[in-house]
């Protein structure tokens, strides 16, 4: 096969400059207007121009011709309708001629018949056309393509269909007979159809590719609402070719193929545009040529001529690669990036954001009983039977400015659902505002570490610009626990110290106003959890504030009853003092945490119950990952038991196989539903363990310690936890929780260089180590309290360092009366006889071992009161370092000219009367 060129015989522009032609819009045929006339081009496009052209052949004195004369033009009007297609035939039955055809201009609603009439030329302008129009059918339906042919073989005259939008036809006869029909089947996609007049049939190109028959007779009898008819034989293409045909395809490379059957016979290239349009013609000087109509009205007739297609590899502008070059053109890239991107003015853009969508995001503080029996349909029994309070909102949103489009999406904790799913808006007109009305419920029975809600818009102005604008409020708190009695003794404590500018002993209806009125002086408040899935256990918090002190001690046997209550604490406390909770970048090397100088915790974290909540969390992980396999297993076993069912002859026996294939699938079925009661645990203990997660976080930004060092921890403590399908929540923490264990001020002071380092290469090399996590994770723990206590027993030895004299022994300080009552004012216990020991002054701001040695309620056991000092901090090496090194007859504690106070003068000063 060799590739050749079509050479370009004569050619021609059609008055429609624009893209309005199809394969319709070409037309070659011959109306009988003279003897030995060969065909006519006739063009139509859909901006209604009509132009017939007939191509003359003459060769000048040298042997070539004149290509496209202006004689060649014959007709050329423009209509008011668009043109889908143009058509020849008999059309009427009043033509004198045999071999005389009419003109079919295919409009959109109707067919115009014209009569092509010849003028001859008089002078040097030529021959012209002109067109009397003889019919015009109408039809309600929009067409999409025409079929002509001696329908029911009748003899002398033509028939025409036209098929509609819809898939229905419309057939028109001379006698004025127009009937309907429709295609069997639900929907009939419009596609054009061929009529074979030597089986008075229709063929039709099916959705499926099935080439499908109808007779004439089938649909000539056959209406819009009634047809029965079947097609009487249908093929899939290409399945059984049986009959010689060459068809002439052209590609969009600018290719031209002709195939014999599905062998290529002959290959061309085409030196312009790929056509739209192609037809087979014969011209006078050149039989079978081919027409072909480019998209914008190229009218060309070439033929397969013999000229080869040479191709040439363009020369490759190949050059040497300068580094200097490639640094030089990367940097000017990246500076005109950084002008579009303007980082330093980033607040400004983000103001503007805030000024082109004015946001407006509350929820209110009361709840409603039940919730709207609409929401309630996707809930689950347990706890739609529950009957939780329902918490309601509002959201205003503004738009000062014209937008493309808007998207609002709504951040919920797990397991709390809003009325308003993602709300998404298009082509927003400027000054436009709308008001949603929200309600906010519990859908699964699960702890929550968080009551905040986030609202984030969005937007991309008209320019294409995108913008970002949120805004977060919190749900109330009775929408999660409900009034209890207060518990007296707990196993997990936390002790909390306001630094308030007003000199007033923090109240409890500052911080939970939804539960204790103004008017209510009370000092110790009891929570229930309302969404426990086990009704017989209660998980109660209770929250205790000093009477004379600023003090705030909260205390349960649950640790996910914590989070909560201490969002609240925390920031209520730092919105009174105009403070936000979060990463902030430190202003000087060494700074403190500045939430520390507003609320303070104690230097305790419960490391065991957060352990426990991560073994937990581990075993589900692995159980899950066991279970995976197994049904992996199962399935394989399952596909093997079906191949070879399959496989199994006839005359084989089947039941014993049958057996096994039935077991597996129960069995199978059965793994499945264990292992989606195993997904759903996941959920409540990855929900715990956030919990767990939150509380230390909590405790972490409130201690004082360097504010850098918060941000690390929190940044390597993120919530909420996720779990991946080939990662768990473990062993993507794994990395950060290492390298704090090894690099930082957490680091292990005993390992030297050589073994702080870690080494990657064994560390990829074997698996994740969950024991070494773990111990990682306490020690981290362990770590940042030691950090904390150092730092407030410095600040404690440099208080003592400031009232003791420097002398080689230490004297005993004489106190007046008044001194020694603001003593017994800080330390909460009765007056007791002097000893001759030498006793530290403390500074008035100094107050937070009185509390932490409530650590037992127990009165009768005066052992376990004295082990819980010594856990507090009341050890000797707490206290002055230079008295305690030159009294060598010292006891081990440092108060002990004091006894210890009794448990019903602690209470009292905390508010709790037994």
């Amino acid at each position: 096969m060799s590739l050749f060129n079509v050479c370009t015989w004569w050619s021609a522009q059609c008055s429609d400059l624009d893209e309005n032609y199809d394969v319709a819009s070409l037309l070659c045929a011959r109306f009988g207007l003279e003897d030995q006339e060969k065909d006519y081009i006739v063009v139509g496009t859909h901006a209604g121009h009509l132009s017939i052209y007939y191509p003359s052949y003459e060769v000048d004195a040298t042997g070539n011709t004149y290509g496209y004369r202006a004689t060649d033009l014959l007709l050329e009007q423009q209509g008011n309708s668009p043109i889908l297609g143009v058509y020849a035939g008999r059309f009427t039955a009043h033509s004198s001629k045999e071999n005389s055809n009419q003109l079919a201009v295919l409009h959109p609603y109707m067919v115009v018949i014209y009569n092509v009439q010849f003028i001859g030329g008089v002078a040097e302008h030529g021959a012209q056309l002109s067109l009397q129009q003889l019919h015009a059918y109408r039809f309600n339906r929009t067409a999409f393509a025409l079929c002509k042919g001696r329908f029911g073989k009748v003899k002398g005259r033509e028939f025409f269909c036209v098929v509609h939008l819809d898939g229905a036809l419309t057939f028109y006869e001379q006698d004025g007979i127009t009937y309907e029909c429709k295609f069997p089947g639900h929907r009939a996609l419009p596609t054009p159809i061929v009529y074979c007049e030597r089986t008075d049939s229709f063929f039709r190109l099916a959705s499926a590719w099935n080439l499908e028959c109808f007779t004439y007779q089938d649909l000539s009898h056959s209406s819009i609402n009634k047809s029965h008819y079947q097609s009487i034989w249908s093929i899939c293409l290409g399945e059984e070719p049986t009959a010689r045909l060459i068809t002439v395809i052209f590609s969009e490379s600018s290719k031209l193929f002709i195939y014999e059957n599905a062998n290529i016979i002959w290959a061309a290239h085409i030196k312009h545009e790929p056509p739209v349009a192609i037809q087979r013609s014969n011209l006078n000087g050149l039989t079978g040529a081919l027409v072909t109509l480019g998209p914008c009205g190229q009218l060309r007739i070439g033929y397969l001529g013999t000229d080869p297609y040479v191709f040439q590899v363009p020369p490759l502008n190949v050059q040497e690669l300068s580094f200097t070059e490639a640094q030089k053109k990367l940097q000017e890239l990246e500076q005109e990036i950084k002008e579009a991107t303007d980082i330093q003015n980033m607040e400004t853009i983000n103001q503007k954001a805030y000024e082109d969508m004015n946001l407006s995001f509350t929820i209110n503080a009361g709840v409603k009983a039940e919730a709207d029996l609409l929401l309630l349909e996707d809930i689950p029994v347990n706890v739609a039977l529950k009957e939780l309070p329902v918490s309601t909102g509002q959201l205003r949103w503004y738009a000062k400015e014209a937008l493309s489009e808007m998207q609002i999406v709504f951040n919920m904790p797990e397991g709390i659902r809003c009325s308003q799913d993602t709300v998404t808006y298009v082509n927003i007109k400027g000054d436009t505002s709308e008001t949603l009305e929200l309600e906010f419920f519990v859908a699964e029975l699960l702890h929550f570490h968080t009551s905040k809600v986030e609202v984030v818009v969005s937007f991309i102005s008209m320019k294409g610009v995108p913008r970002v604008v949120q805004k977060a409020d919190f749900l109330p708190l009775n929408m999660f626990f409900k009034l209890k009695q207060p518990q007296k003794a707990a196993s997990i404590k936390l002790t909390y110290i306001i630094n308030s500018k007003v000199e007033e002993s923090p109240k409890l209806c500052d911080y939970f106003s939804e539960f204790i009125s103004w008017e209510n002086e009370s000092q110790s408040l009891g929570l229930v959890l309302l969404t426990t899935v086990d009704e017989n256990f209660e998980e109660i918090v209770t929250i205790v504030s000093g009477k004379n002190s600023n003090r705030l001690r909260l205390q349960s046997d649950v640790l996910e009853t914590f989070p909560l209550v201490l969002e609240r604490l925390v920031y209520k406390t730092l919105e009174a003092e105009n403070q936000t909770l979060g990463p902030r970048k430190a202003t000087l090397k060494g700074q403190i945490n500045p939430n520390a100088d507003y609320i303070t915790a104690a230097a305790f974290i419960p490391v065991q119950p957060i352990l426990h909540r991560i073994d937990i969390h581990h075993e589900t992980q692995e159980n899950i990952r066991k279970q995976t396999l197994e049904l992996d297993e199962l399935w394989q076993r399952f596909k093997e038991l079906q191949r070879r069912l399959q496989e199994k002859v006839e005359d084989e026996p089947k039941e014993i196989l049958v057996l096994q294939i039935e077991e597996n699938y129960d069995h199978l079925i059965a793994e499945g539903d264990k292992l989606m009661e195993m997904r759903k645990d996941e959920l409540k203990q990855r929900c715990d363990l956030t919990c767990a997660l939150t509380v230390a976080k909590f405790i972490i930004s409130t201690l004082k310690i360097e504010e850098k060092l918060v941000n690390i921890i929190s940044s390597v403590l993120t919530t909420p936890c996720e779990d991946w399908t080939e990662l768990s929540w473990e062993e993507s923490m794994s990395a950060g929780i290492d390298m704090l264990h090894h690099y930082g001020p957490l680091s292990s002071t005993k390992t030297n260089n050589q073994h702080s380092m870690i080494d990657s290469n064994t560390n990829a090399e074997k698996s994740f180590d969950y024991k070494r996590f773990r111990r990682n994770f306490a020690i981290l723990f362990e770590r940042i309290i030691r950090l904390a206590s150092n730092d407030q027993q410095l600040a404690e030895v440099q208080i003592v360092e400031a009232t003791v004299p420097k002398s080689s022994k230490a004297e005993i300080v004489d106190q007046s009366s008044k001194d020694m009552a603001n003593m017994h004012e800080i330390l909460n216990v009765q007056p007791m006889t002097l000893a001759t020991a030498a006793v530290k002054r403390l500074k008035p701001y100094q107050r937070s071992c009185t509390l932490e040695a409530v650590e037992d309620d127990d009165e009768e056991e005066a052992t376990e009161d004295e082990e819980d000092l010594r856990t507090m901090g009341y050890k000797k090496h707490y206290g002055c370092k230079e008295i305690n090194k030159e009294n060598n007859d010292a006891t081990p504690w440092v108060n002990e000219d004091f006894k210890l106070p009794e448990s019903d003068e602690l209470f009292n000063d905390l508010g709790i009367w037994w």
